[in-house]
């Protein structure tokens, strides 16, 4: 399935949570087909469009294509803006067994009290021999979704043995030096995840609408190959469900 083709299917399937495209007229149709498409958040050539929240200047950097990261500190980076409804695609691989990263979405731009990561939902991104490694069960690793640092009200649509979260149907996550692709549909605050090129997890935010999108440093290399995005329409949101802005 080629990208255009996927877009098309993704934005029908963003109807069935409450997106208005659905009741635009032809017209309407046309107009928004020319506006809504994918833009690199990660363009291939530098840090451009990001900011560091507290990792270094050495923990990130581009090399012949490929964002990569050292792992070394823990934290994370932040989108220079904040987005609300969106589709994210995201190619990443560990380069090390049991290697564990993430991108948080609809993220505060800075760490929680004194943890080293932001109120957020987080998309893992496990190695898959992470759960061997640390003697945890093997679903860990399908592609967990869930609130991180506090963030409350969050329904799973597939509840694990830690309450807020999310875990995925299948494993669909390729081994240690193997490129993965993540779909990530964000639309009023419900979270959907494909993982090489299958749907298999989902879950709503009833608190969190709008944020930073977040890469994560934490503890080993990583690489991202593309972070693209498509934004799409905005909906009905409160102050209370937007991060707060970033300095």
């Amino acid at each position: 399935m080629d990208r255009r083709t996927f877009a098309r299917q993704a934005l029908l399937g963003a109807a069935f949570f409450g997106n208005p495209l659905s009741q635009s007229s032809d017209k309407e149709h046309s107009a928004g087909e020319e506006v809504l498409s994918f833009k690199p958040l990660f363009n291939g050539k530098d840090l451009s469009g990001f900011k560091d929240v507290n990792t270094s200047a050495d923990t990130w950097w581009v090399e012949e294509g490929i964002l990569k990261c050292t792992g070394q500190p823990i934290g994370v980076m932040r989108t220079e803006k904040m987005y609300q409804n969106f589709i994210l695609d995201i190619e990443w691989r560990h380069m090390e067994p049991g290697g564990n990263s993430g991108v948080f979405v609809w993220a505060d731009g800075k760490p929680y009290k004194d943890q080293p990561y932001p109120k957020g939902m987080e998309v893992q991104m496990l190695d898959v021999q992470w759960a061997e490694i640390n003697d945890r069960p093997i679903e860990y690793v399908h592609g967990h979704l869930f609130p991180a640092m506090n963030l409350e009200g969050t329904i799973p649509d597939n509840p694990s043995e830690i309450e807020g979260r999310s875990y995925a149907l299948e494993n669909r996550v390729n081994g240690t030096g193997e490129w993965n692709r993540y779909i990530v549909v964000c639309v009023d605050g419900t979270l959907k995840l494909a993982v090489n090129g299958k749907f298999v997890n989902g879950i709503r935010s009833t608190k969190r609408k709008k944020g930073y999108i977040c890469p994560e440093s934490e503890g080993s290399e990583v690489h991202f190959r593309k972070i693209d995005i498509m934004e799409l329409p905005g909906g009905v949101i409160s102050k209370e469900q937007t991060a707060p802005l970033a300095d």
